[in-house]
């Protein structure tokens, strides 16, 4: 019988850290992507950018508005320049991984297109900033640089969605 019980009180202590650990869940962001650059624009010049219309992101990434509920996508004005912003609030989860999968391809087909040092010597740099760029996935979120300053804009946004944590 003493067994039994132990067992039973053991079962019930299980059970108990069960409940906690799923009841602490993960904390919801809710992000202003606008806000967001600004922020970062307080901190990287950005001045020499354009943002894209949605037929360009869709011809670009192909990424349609139905996937989103809000973007942002900043590009270097300079044409040859590799530089680039994309800020993403998917729809939800599921279509953030695809968002993920199609700015994954963007980057293999740009690398491709600066893997020919000899032709523009300056796409050398090109390359090897948008070999070292890092994409970001916070929930239903999806943060892209491309940037010589791109670990300055990763850690702007990682304290951004700190901040942005409620439960």
């Amino acid at each position: 019988m003493k067994k039994f019980s132990g067992l039973i009180l053991l079962f019930v202590f299980m059970l108990l850290c069960s409940l906690m650990l799923f009841s602490c869940g993960e904390s919801e962001i809710n992000i202003d992507l606008q806000d967001l650059t600004s922020v970062i624009g307080q901190k990287i010049d950005l001045e020499n950018t354009v943002e894209y219309s949605s037929g360009q992101i869709r011809d670009n990434f192909g990424i349609t508005e139905d996937d989103t509920v809000q973007i942002v996508v900043l590009k270097e004005m300079d044409v040859n320049s590799a530089e680039i912003l994309i800020l993403i609030e998917a729809k939800d989860k599921d279509t953030a991984k695809d968002i993920e999968i199609k700015l994954k391809t963007y980057k293999a087909n740009k690398l491709n297109e600066l893997r020919d040092y000899n032709a523009n010597p300056d796409n050398e740099n090109q390359y090897y900033m948008l070999d070292d760029s890092e994409m970001m996935i916070e929930q239903q979120y999806v943060f892209y640089a491309v940037s010589k300053q791109n670990k300055e804009i990763n850690n702007i946004i990682k304290d951004y969605i700190k901040s942005s944590k409620t439960k």
